[in-house]
């Protein structure tokens, strides 16, 4: 029996060990992976530990049986373990299902983790953006499939290197690496945008960039991760529409630009519309392109009647660049009759009026009178004269050669309106104009005016005698002597008919007769020829009236009117001067 009892020794000493072992091991289990037990299958796990270790004393206390009779402590360990066993069943039955349902929750769980696991590397792999995880030196744990794809690298390639070995540009790889030890720094995440070349790409990529920190659960170091996403059109489209933004701007300026202009020319126009003398032309021409060319000089040169030579008229501008008076044939554009441009970029024709030695940009643009040229509008630059300018300036000289010809027929109409035909004295209408005027400023000075009204004495018949045309020659003969015989600011005109008028100003009465007697006498001796015809002589009555405070045109003239009656009533060929008797 000895060999069976060694057995059955043997046995319960393996089994024993074993119900003793497995508490420990699962003991160590849950100490090493820290898990724990649901606080309402604690009975149910303690019961079952209990049943297990009583289950090892029973076949502990077994190895001695063969040797001893079945001990007091024997039975109550088999009684108790039967207590114990028979309570575990009973507690176990009904949670039995539970258990079973708490496994399977929990592989469904893990089922569900490892799914959502599963989701997430497909987000970070499979979506249009880069994704990395680096350390705390900026080495490449992980990257997602955008980066591989981009980057033209494996899954492997990048794995355990730093931005310094993976980028070709070292700035930017140091200016990334940067921004990872701020984020680990301030323990916050880091929204910017990083540029980045792609080996395949010249041009760089821009990316707005979120990366933060976060800590290894199984480590417990610090990780940053980051999510890039390519903005490079949205940037491209930035800075072409702040490129349209800044061509907007500049074509705003240069139409403000134009508009100034626009405005200078069209205040030119009405200034040159209201001139009344070739000298106020010049001058509004001056003016304006003073305003137009700031940083220009120039001039205008009008030829001579004579068409001899051509002079300075006017000039504006700090320099001036070409003679005073030069001859036509010194300027190309007199010559051609077009404009000449003489600048460091446009080797033109060198016209001999320019002041040697020749410097900058010079434009000679020909002005237009009557159908023929009149002169020359010269602008002088230091540098260059732009091609806008060009066409200003020949605006400007367009639009003065129409001002000198509608000052040139505006002139001639007024001569025409003032005058008269025959004689080319001042016609009545001026004359009463004019009276007007001089009878208000000899009342404000306080000085007389003197009036003459003078009538050919007998003229129908010599009308009569001679005929109209030769009649025509004695009243131009008369105009003629009359001017020659007042001062240049007295004023004669022509009445009507064989009838004249002469205004006289600041002249006192006794001199006034002196005047006037001396006029009669030279009427009387004047010579007259119709070609080789000498004529009779002429006289005239004259009939003169010296202004007072407050009198009309209307009176004044009449009292000289009646004055010169008066003379033709007492005989003619006479002077009479007005006196209060007349009324």
């Amino acid at each position: 029996m000895e060999p069976l009892n060694w057995n059955c020794t043997i046995a319960h000493g393996i089994t024993a060990f074993s119900y003793f072992g497995i508490p420990i091991v699962i003991g160590i289990f849950f100490a090493k992976t820290k898990a724990t037990i649901p606080s309402k299958f604690w009975p149910a796990f303690i019961l079952s530990g209990g049943f297990v270790l009583f289950c090892g004393f029973h076949h502990f206390l077994a190895i001695f049986e063969p040797y001893m009779a079945l001990s007091l402590l024997h039975l109550a360990v088999l009684d108790l373990m039967a207590f114990i066993s028979l309570s575990a069943l009973l507690y176990l039955m009904p949670t039995v299902y539970q258990i079973v349902e708490a496994i399977a929750k929990s592989q469904e769980d893990n089922r569900e983790l490892q799914r959502s696991q599963q989701m997430q590397r497909l987000f970070l792999d499979q979506g249009p953006f880069l994704a990395y995880i680096k350390d705390e030196q900026s080495r490449m744990l992980y990257y997602n499939q955008e980066i591989q794809s981009r980057f033209s690298v494996d899954s492997q390639h990048w794995l355990g290197k730093t931005d310094s070995e993976v980028l070709t540009d070292a700035e930017e790889a140091r200016r990334v690496m940067e921004n990872d030890q701020i984020v680990l720094k301030a323990l916050r995440p880091l929204k910017l945008v990083e540029k980045i070349k792609i080996p395949s790409n010249d041009q760089p990529c821009y990316w707005l960039s979120f990366k933060f920190p976060f800590s290894d659960g199984a480590t417990g170091a610090y990780r940053i991760g980051g999510i890039s996403i390519d903005i490079t059109e949205s940037i491209e489209a930035q800075r072409s529409l702040t490129d349209l933004n800044r061509q907007l701007e500049e074509k705003t300026l240069e139409l403000e630009v134009k508009k100034q202009e626009l405005i200078y020319l069209s205040d030119m126009a009405d200034m040159l519309y209201s001139c009344e003398s070739e000298d106020e032309v010049y001058q509004v021409v001056a003016l304006t392109c003073s305003k137009l060319f700031p940083n220009m000089s120039g001039s205008i040169y009008i030829i001579a009647n004579s068409k001899n030579y051509v002079q300075i008229n006017c000039i504006w501008g700090g320099e001036r660049s070409s003679k005073e008076i030069f001859l036509q044939s010194e300027c190309w554009a007199l010559r051609r009759g077009k404009l000449n441009l003489l600048s460091p970029r446009n080797s033109g024709l060198v016209c001999s009026h320019l002041i040697q030695p020749v410097s900058g940009a010079h434009l000679c643009v020909p002005l237009f009178g009557e159908g023929e040229v009149v002169g020359v509008l010269h602008i002088y630059a230091l540098e260059k004269i732009s091609p806008e300018d060009q066409q200003i300036t020949e605006i400007i000289a367009r639009t003065l050669g129409f001002a000198l010809n509608n000052l040139s027929i505006k002139q001639r109409l007024t001569y025409d309106n003032l005058r008269d035909g025959m004689t080319q004295l001042f016609n009545q209408s001026y004359m009463q104009t004019i009276t007007e005027q001089r009878l208000a400023e000899a009342e404000r000075s306080g000085e007389p005016l003197s009036i003459i009204f003078l009538d050919i004495d007998n003229f129908k018949f010599y009308n009569s005698r001679y005929g109209h045309l030769t009649a025509n020659i004695v009243l131009q003969g008369l105009a003629k002597l009359l001017l020659k015989s007042i001062r240049s600011f007295d004023i004669a005109c022509r009445w009507g008919g064989e009838e004249f008028v002469i205004v006289m100003p600041k002249m006192t009465l006794e001199t006034l007769r002196k005047r006037v007697e001396q006029i009669r006498v030279d009427v009387e001796q004047m010579q007259l020829k119709d070609g080789d015809q000498t004529l009779e002589s002429i006289t005239a009555s004259f009939g003169i009236a010296v202004s007072e405070p407050g009198i009309t045109v209307k009176d004044f003239l009449n009292r000289a009117n009646q004055a010169m009656l008066e003379a033709k009533r007492t005989g003619k060929n006479r002077v009479i001067e007005y006196v209060d008797t007349y009324n």
